[in-house]
């Protein structure tokens, strides 16, 4: 006879999880003896069955001349015989046997290689990996390693939950306390740096930069950017651009020595210098006096959220009405209502529209200059005036 057994799960009509065909004889009394899982696998395998989901159910198909016409089918709920295999197997983790012999009390689970037995805390074997607890519910967790060893505190979670590596006094919860050894991402031999994308203050990680902090970031020594040469204490030393979107502040001091930095009308912050060796179409200046006088020096105070401070200064909306080449224009800014600051995205970078520019500061370096000329035309007219008074006088 030809016969197919199945495996059903859920129910008769359930989905077929293994199937098989078995060719063989009936006995002098018709009856025909199979072991299921020794014909010829049609779908699945029985090994890979897992018996903790059922109720299963087996079917039966036959065929009594001995083909695959399949003419004769009864299908019964199977309610013993696997689940006593699966009870057998669960004896084992992750297809690695367990060993029977009983454990001690604060026994851990420990890998000797071969199979998973019983141990005292720190006296696994090579290759092997353990939990440890301490006093007042703090962890440990020591890794991998060679022979006995005792729990080394390489992560230490306190019963606060917090959570230190190399130490075992973290600070504050949620925070991450690393001891003097550094903390490496993504790195293979630098023990000291971290490397990788690293962001601070948000829980997405960069995907743009390598470092992004969300927040103040405070740096008691220099900064070095994309140069091998060294800045000085406190400074600053890049291979690029420096561009800032706000105030560039030089400082309170007003003694000592050092380059006075100019903006261009590019946006560049570069050394002032009056060499001839810098300029080139070099002419005598003309001035509108008369835009010049136009212009209205005020005081003011900056918003509370710029800091509040009294300054001096010009409008440069209003000078661009009079003196237009004074003017530094910049993209055109979202505004934060009336606080006087600039709109940022979700990133923290300004929204602005670089399509548009607008009027942004004033070139106040370049004041003196035309008042230099003024000046000097004035006092020429002054001269002329004394000559003539004298002559007067002389009459």
């Amino acid at each position: 006879v030809g016969i197919r057994l199945s495996i059903i799960l859920g129910s008769e009509l359930g989905s077929v999880v293994f199937s098989e065909s078995h060719e063989t004889s009936t006995n002098a009394n018709g009856l025909v003896s199979l072991i299921v899982g020794n014909g010829v696998a049609l779908n699945g395998s029985i090994s890979s069955i897992n018996w903790a989901l059922g109720p299963y159910f087996i079917k039966t198909e036959t065929d009594v001349d001995g083909g695959a016409n399949y003419s004769i089918a009864e299908t019964r709920q199977l309610l013993s015989v696997p689940y006593a295999l699966h009870a057998e197997n669960t004896a084992s983790l992750n297809g690695i046997p367990i060993s029977g012999q009983p454990p001690a009390v604060n026994n851990v689970l420990t890998f000797n290689g071969v199979e998973w037995q019983a141990a005292a805390a720190g006296s696994g074997g090579s290759g092997s990996s353990i939990a440890c607890m301490g006093s007042n519910t703090n962890h440990t967790v020591r890794g991998t390693g060679s022979g006995n060893y005792e729990c080394t505190d390489a992560v230490w979670i306190n019963s606060s939950g917090y959570v230190g590596i190399g130490t075992t006094s973290p600070s504050s919860f949620h925070d991450l306390t690393i001891g003097s050894g550094g903390f490496l991402v993504n790195g293979s031999t630098t023990t000291n740096n971290i490397a990788g994308r690293l962001r601070i203050g948000n829980t997405t990680s960069s995907t743009s930069y390598e470092l992004q902090v969300d927040g103040d970031a405070y740096l008691t020594g220099a900064i070095r950017i994309g140069t091998t040469s060294s800045p000085d204490l406190g400074g600053i030393r890049a291979n690029g651009d420096i561009q800032t979107a706000g105030n560039f502040i030089q400082g309170s001091s007003t003694s000592g020595t050092g380059t006075v930095m100019v903006r261009t009308s590019s946006g560049e912050l570069r050394p002032q210098s009056s060499t001839i060796k810098v300029k080139e179409n070099v002419q005598s200046m003309q001035v509108n006096k008369e835009g010049l006088f136009a212009l209205r020096p005020v005081s003011y105070q900056l918003k509370p959220a710029l800091g509040g401070q009294s300054e001096i200064g010009l409008i440069a909306e209003e000078v661009e009405q009079v003196l237009p080449e004074l003017v530094i224009y910049g993209p055109a800014r979202t505004w934060e209502g009336n606080t006087g600051l600039v709109k940022k995205d979700a990133e923290g970078n300004e929204v602005v529209d670089h399509s548009k520019q607008e009027p942004y500061s004033v070139y106040y370096d370049r004041l003196p200059v035309m008042l230099l000329e003024v000046i000097k035309e004035q006092e020429k007219r002054i001269e002329a005036l004394e000559k003539q008074v004298k002559l007067l006088m002389e009459d």
